[in-house]
């Protein structure tokens, strides 16, 4: 069967090699010398096959070169963010025809496109063990019958695939009458595929384990080419090897150990010891101030609060030892753990930088409420007028701050701005890090202390626990009026953190509803209590 033309699918972010692929898309990574997308463009050309499109969507413009130096057709799929690849299939649905399909990350060991296609067909190996990949099975006439995400010691897909014209056209027909219909466009080909699975025949066409190389993790590649770290142009590794004084294939052991809410970290070995590179997320720049966190976090080292960190740049990246016997966090009964927190944020925002006092003035300085309006109305570009939608707890929350900031308690100190049990670690012998300085502002004290109260439902119990703690003695009532309504106003900033994270499609946080009814609970308690009224 002739072969018109071939589709590569290269939109994804592929999740999984974070954060070099913050860097450059995973099908661009260099393996064994050779650039995994070209490496698949040579070989199809090999074969005879000279119609080749391939469908882009993240960091799109690092594929443009393709064009030219291959004479190849670029695509964009502009839906790749939330969407599965049969949009990128769809993209290029006015050009299937006697069709390979392939995925920009795939490595042949030997070129598979030599052999001339005689039906549809779909890569197939048999994995041991459990597996990730689509599981199939097969029939006596080798057609595939039955197919299933995920498996266990079983026949799966690999690889590419070949579609004839006829299966082509089946195809367009039904992706046209159903790529809007719901959940039909979250989906991947493959499973679009086993939807139709009676009007639509795939052959099996077995390969080995070894034949085609998907690689999952960047372990997988150094397994297969141990100088993939080397010949990879990542300012990553450029940093690591700077701040460490060591050599790419020195670095060892990578493993993400958080994706987290702004940012993502891998740990690592070096000689023998272990480190934690923090990467920056894309979105961040909207909610935190770098050069802050910058005079934050190497203070929080001087004091005694963070002495993990080795260096920090006003990039956002962070290279830190990896803290190792760590225990749970349990600040809601383990007064231990509590103190230390406590007798942290004391140590913090008792420290007076008298030799760094310009550092310290410069250092961004916010008040819950307004920086609250300010996220809302960036996240109201794609959810609306949140402040017309909200005002209803902007408006208090806003007359409940003047009365804060006019009580004559105010401070003006260094706080962390992200207290929550996430941003601590506690060794089993006893040593307590506060991590994680981003959010670092000037502010009051309680800004810090609200960052519990603002993001969980306490009991009166537990907030009067927290605040004694802080204290170390029962607060009095103008101290516990203030604290309280800054923790009221300061839920109504992480509520709109929610907000913003999610105008961006991206995690909006566990307690953005939380927050929510939170705002509403303490600046509706606090108000009564500056006014005078039962």
């Amino acid at each position: 069967m002739v072969v018109n033309n071939a589709v590569i699918l290269a939109a994804g972010r592929s999740q999984r090699f974070a954060p070099f692929t913050y860097e450059m898309p995973k099908g661009l990574f260099k393996v064994q010398g050779e650039v995994l997308v070209e490496r698949q463009i040579q070989q199809l050309q090999e074969a005879g096959v000279k119609d080749i499109y391939i469908v882009v969507g993240y960091m799109k413009e690092k594929f443009f070169y393709l064009e030219e130096k291959y004479n190849v057709h670029i695509v964009l799929n502009g839906s790749y963010e939330n969407k599965g690849n049969i949009n990128s299939l769809y993209s290029v649905k006015d050009y299937l025809k006697n069709t390979y399909i392939c995925c920009a990350d795939h490595y042949f060991i030997n070129n598979p496109f030599l052999e001339e296609p005689e039906h549809s067909y779909r890569a197939i190996t048999r994995k041991e063990g459990k597996f990730r990949e689509f599981a199939v099975k097969v029939s006596d006439y080798n057609v595939i019958t039955d197919f299933a995400v995920g498996g266990e010691n079983t026949l799966c897909m690999v690889g590419h695939a070949f579609i004839s014209e006829g299966f082509s056209k089946k195809l367009v027909e039904h992706m046209e009458r159903e790529i809007n219909d719901f959940g039909v466009s979250h989906m991947f080909w493959e499973e679009f595929y086993a939807k139709h699975s009676t009007d639509l025949t795939l052959f099996a066409k077995y390969y080995n384990n070894d034949d085609i190389l998907e690689f999952d993790s960047i372990s997988d590649l150094l397994s297969f080419d141990q100088d993939f770290l080397v010949n990879l142009d990542s300012r990553i590794m450029q940093n690591i090897c700077t701040v460490l004084d060591c050599l790419p294939k020195e670095i060892i052991n990578i493993e993400i150990i958080n994706k987290g809410l702004t940012n993502v970290s891998f740990k690592f070995d070096v000689k023998g010891t272990t480190y934690v590179y923090r990467h920056p997320g894309g979105t961040s720049g909207n909610l935190v101030s770098r050069s802050s966190e910058v005079f934050a976090q190497m203070q929080a080292k001087k004091l005694g609060i963070d002495p993990s960190v080795i260096y920090i740049s006003e990039d956002g990246w962070k290279i830190s030892y990896f803290v190792d016997n760590t225990v749970d966090v349990d600040l809601d009964n383990n007064d231990e753990q509590l103190y230390k927190v406590m007798e942290g944020l004391r140590t913090l925002h008792s420290a007076k930088f008298e030799d760094c006092q310009e550092e310290f003035n410069s250092c961004k300085e916010v008040a819950p409420v307004e920086e609250a309006k300010r996220l809302m109305r960036i996240a109201s570009q794609t959810k609306g007028d949140l402040i017309s939608e909200f005002s209803d707890i902007i408006k208090p929350a806003e007359k409940l701050f003047e009365y804060v900031k006019n009580d004559g308690l105010t401070e003006r100190v260094l706080t962390h701005g992200d207290i929550y049990p996430p941003n601590f670690l506690f060794t089993k012998d006893g040593d307590m890090y506060m991590i994680d300085w981003e959010y670092t502002r000037i502010a009051d004290p309680a800004n810090d202390l609200a960052g519990f109260i603002a993001r969980y439902d306490m009991s009166e119990e537990q907030i009067d626990r927290y605040l004694k703690m802080y204290f170390g003695r029962e607060l009095t009532f103008e101290e516990y009026r203030h604290y309280i309504a800054y923790a009221g106003c300061t839920a109504l900033y992480w509520m709109t953190w929610g907000l913003y994270k999610g105008s961006v499609n991206e995690d909006d946080g566990f307690f953005m509803f939380t927050s929510y009814k939170l705002c509403k609970k303490l600046v509706a308690k606090a108000l009564p209590l500056y006014e005078n009224k039962e």
